[in-house]
């Protein structure tokens, strides 16, 4: 034996990514404390069995597909959303903005209210440094 401190004992980590990986994954996950019996059995039937049928792996990625169907899904939405620019555009048009000129301070003073203006004030006394 090597010169382990406790022979017999290991430490596997299994790549979640790799298809693989995953499906062993899900398979120990459950077994709890059987994993050991389960893992020893398998690989003394993989050493010792020479008709072992190869085992089925899902398919590989395809990136170019996954690239053409993005590239799809993309195309898509910009026609989506090219649509309804104009709609907002054209809604934009109807209600046109009022510039700060056109708006006098009584005006303002009633979109704003009292303590809206009394805020403002403290704000800019604030900024000059002339606290209350």
């Amino acid at each position: 034996m090597s010169g382990k401190r406790y022979p017999g004992k290991f430490t596997i980590q299994f790549n979640v990514m790799d298809p693989a990986h995953r499906q062993v994954i899900d398979l120990l996950e459950p077994m709890g404390r059987t994993k050991a019996q389960f893992l020893g059995n398998a690989v003394l039937h993989y050493i010792h069995c020479s008709q072992t049928p190869d085992i089925p792996q899902p398919a590989p990625v395809d990136h170019t597909a996954i690239e053409v169907i993005v590239r799809r899904i993309l195309t898509e939405q910009e026609k989506k959303l090219e649509q309804t620019i104009p709609t907002i555009e054209s809604s934009q048009k109807r209600k046109p903005l009022r510039q700060s000129e056109d708006i006098h301070f009584e005006d303002a003073a009633q979109m704003l209210g009292e303590e809206s203006l009394a805020a403002i004030a403290d704000t800019l006394s604030a900024m000059r440094g002339n606290n209350k």
